[in-house]
């Protein structure tokens, strides 16, 4: 599973208890007990699958507990504390039997066997023949229940194919049928049961979805009985006019992780949600009541708007960012929020790069929001063009987006070639006007960059303005550049290119608040593209400008 979900591994979703301090030391140690098994676990023998183990340390976690230690004591001591699971194994055989069978494990053990049930069922007495079945729940109770102690585990309950629970804790929430029967009220059940782990990583990234989730915990607490709970399932499906024979037909578009898709089931679960724990009145993760939606308009106001917005488009970006200004990240949009001095400001995060997404993210932000903003800020990395002497570190305040989303493909003599249809969006000049007063002296500022933030010693920090372009792919191609920088549609006095801006610009436009950018060049928009450490310490100088801006000045200019 681990090698057919491994993003779920990646994440750490799926995590790999082991006592051992390396992966040389537990492949040493279970290859010699399992040598005996060696055909039923060929995989602890690959050495390629070891290797996979490593790649993906982070699925790796470290336990405390001695498992064969615990079995041993289980199967000796079991018997005589009257332990429940040992009971069907009283009723078949005698109390003899029962001590010579408890003192197996021992025995495999001291021959440095591992103890399993394909190891337990060879040593087993004749008269044990019929108490097979009940002897292997004894082994899974105590093995498993050693796990369950540890890490705090619930069991899954109700899988199919699965005859035995092992006695092991067990949560209504965690039954397979009834989820299954709450997510086929929404036509949801075949397309995450099937989906792919990719999928299922994205969806966890939606507010909507953990609420969705959390909701099904609590109202399977609260109606045990599958058709109560799907009775509930269906009036709130109902309620809120759930699309679901539409969401069943994305099936394949979320498959392939269509960000608009994933964006929009997230925000209908919400609603479902939202609508669930108002009329069962049920706990959230905050332990706050939303108000009940409006089921006739999907805007839910938000209760913190701050005056500046910045903009991010990905994980990288808002890590170093919120580390650098002690930021606060959240679980949900806005994807941070904090101060820059006096002014507080919310961080936007769709975690993908593009123009839709972008558009999107923050289309959704704007719609919740009562009052407009003063200013989204639009930061992060970008591509340098040497044509114009662009060179990684450079600050670029950007004057206009040159958006080339747009482009019409003509016939030439030496075949198709794109013509750009471009829409310029001139951006707010408070922030140029800002950093280009005497209230930021630059050639200080960026000495105690240097200094600070360890910078080459044949570089320093500079800032530029001038036109940046927003393109609908990452630019690593000399004649892709060549095109940018080009008469047909292009711009030839251009600093650099981004993917985000013209998708934001768009947005705000429509929503009627102005927009500022500046981006740092992490990289030159062609071949050599890599990444580098340009991009982390170009991300920290940004940041670091950003705290030495005066933003209550900006804000009332922008004002």
């Amino acid at each position: 599973m681990a090698e057919n979900q491994q993003a779920y591994l990646q994440e750490g979703l799926i995590q790999l208890p082991m006592r051992e301090d390396n992966l040389a030391d537990f492949a040493e140690k279970k290859r010699t007990g399992y040598e005996p098994m060696r055909d039923r676990y060929s995989g602890l023998f690959s050495d390629t699958r070891i290797g996979f183990l490593g790649r993906h340390a982070t699925g790796i976690i470290k336990r405390k507990t001695h498992i064969t230690e615990g079995i041993l004591l289980g199967w000796e001591n079991g018997p005589d504390q009257n332990s429940k699971v040992w009971q069907p194994v009283k009723k078949i055989l005698t109390a003899k039997t029962i001590s010579d069978i408890g003192r197996i494990p021992r025995i495999l053990d001291d021959r440095g066997v591992a103890v399993t049930w394909a190891a337990i069922v060879e040593e087993l007495p004749t008269a044990a023949n019929n108490a097979g079945s009940a002897l292997r729940n004894v082994l899974q109770h105590v093995y498993f229940g050693q796990y369950c102690r540890e890490f705090k585990l619930i069991g899954l309950t109700s899988i199919p194919h699965v005859r035995q629970h092992f006695d092991i804790p067990f949560a209504i929430g965690y039954d397979y049928r009834a989820l299954s029967s709450f997510l086929d009220i929404f036509f949801l059940r075949d397309i995450l049961f099937e989906a792919p782990a990719q999928l299922i990583l994205e969806l966890r990234k939606q507010p909507g979805f953990i609420a969705f989730i959390d909701g099904y915990g609590e109202l399977a607490k609260r109606y045990k009985s599958l058709t109560d709970l799907q009775y509930m399932a269906g009036l709130a499906r109902a309620a809120v006019k759930y699309p679901g024979e539409a969401i069943a037909k994305k099936r394949f578009s979320l498959y392939e992780l269509s960000y608009i898709e994933i964006r929009e089931l997230g925000t209908i679960l919400e609603e479902v949600a939202a609508h669930l724990s108002i009329r069962h009145d049920l706990p959230t993760r905050l332990d706050a009541k939303q108000p009940l939606p409006n089921l006739n308009e999907k805007k839910i106001a938000l209760t913190h708007e701050p005056q500046l917005v910045l903009y991010v488009a990905l994980e990288e970006e808002l890590k170093v960012l919120a580390k650098a200004l002690g930021l606060t990240k959240n679980a949900q949009t806005p994807e941070a929020t904090g101060k820059l001095g006096d002014i507080d400001i919310a961080v936007i995060c769709p975690r993908y790069m593009g123009r839709v997404p972008a558009a999107v993210s923050m289309a959704h932000y704007l719609a919740k929001r009562q009052t407009k903003p003063k200013l989204i800020l639009i930061v992060g990395l970008a591509g340098g063009f040497s044509e114009n002497d662009t060179r990684e570190g450079h600050i670029i305040v950007a004057t206009k987006v040159v958006d080339l989303a747009l482009r019409k493909v003509i016939d030439e003599e030496k075949g198709a070639s794109p013509n750009f249809r471009r829409e310029d969006y001139k951006l707010d000049d408070a922030l140029m006007n800002q950093i280009l007063s005497d209230d930021l002296d630059i050639g200080a500022w960026a000495a105690k960059a240097c200094d600070v933030l360890d910078w080459p010693p044949d570089r320093r920090p500079s800032i530029h303005t001038g036109m940046m372009a927003s393109a609908d792919e990452v630019v690593a191609s000399d004649k892709w550049r060549q095109n940018i920088l080009s008469g047909k549609g292009g711009e030839t006095k251009l600093l650099g290119v981004e993917m985000e801006a013209g998708g934001i610009c768009e947005a705000a436009r429509r929503a009627g608040v102005p927009v500022s950018m500046m981006r740092v060049i992490s990289d030159q928009a062609d071949p050599s593209k890599a990444d580098n450490s340009w991009r982390t310490l170009g991300m920290r100088t940004l940041a670091d400008l950003l705290s030495n801006l005066p933003m209550a000045k900006l804000i009332e200019a922008v004002g």
